[in-house]
């Protein structure tokens, strides 16, 4: 009994698959996803983008060792046709017409160039000036008088340098007069200060001129 079942089952398949091949319809009941044996799966071909192909050639042009390239190969999945092909487009300029643009505007050499031109000029008269302001110092310190010993002396002497830094501030500014002269900057401050208060100050109404003097 059990084998006259296999057999009829096994005739109903027979017709079942049968009806679905000539209809092209599946019967009710049928699985449509199960995928069909007698249909081969078609291979999908890869494309490889310019830039890949680009930077695929520069390692293999950076290997130097036996076996590098064959490494880089089956790490790819790729061929030794595939670098023949490729270096053949590069040498013609395939790959680079392929690579895609950056946006914006494109980079001009003249452009950059006046721009280093007008860094460099800058820079100069940068120097320049320095050397200019050194110079100033040098020739007001070679002008200055040894000082003494006496109070007197001194006294000149002091008046001499908070002339000198007044002459240079207007060089090379108070901070660099005061540290050439070796004037502490709030002295300096303070007896400017003093200087602008006596003579701005009216003389009084009684005093001599200097005939009655």
């Amino acid at each position: 009994m059990t084998s006259v079942q296999n057999r009829q089952t096994g005739v109903g398949m027979g017709v079942t698959e049968g009806a679905r091949r000539a209809s092209g319809v599946a019967p009710m009941g049928a699985n449509l996803n199960a995928p069909d044996p007698e249909v081969m799966e078609k291979k999908r071909r890869r494309k490889f983008t310019a830039a890949y192909k680009l930077r695929i050639l520069e390692e293999a042009d950076a290997c130097t060792l036996p076996g590098q390239i064959g490494a880089l190969l089956r790490r790819e999945g790729l061929y030794s046709s595939n670098l023949t092909t490729w270096r053949r487009q590069r040498e013609e300029g395939q790959l680079k017409a392929l690579s895609p643009r950056k946006r914006g505007r494109k980079p001009n050499p003249d452009r950059h160039f006046a721009k280093r031109v007008a860094q460099l000029e800058r820079e100069n008269q940068r120097l320049r000036d320095q050397i200019k302001r050194a110079q100033t110092i040098i020739e007001v310190q070679k002008n200055l008088r040894p000082h003494g010993g006496s109070p007197t002396q001194s006294r000149k002497r002091r008046e001499q340098l908070m002339k000198a830094a007044v002459q240079l501030r207007t060089e090379v500014g108070t901070v660099q007069a005061c540290e050439a002269l070796g004037i502490a900057r709030a002295t300096f401050y303070r007896r400017l200060k003093t200087t602008r208060t006596q003579v701005n100050r009216p003389a009084p109404p009684l005093a001599l001129s200097d005939q009655e003097r």
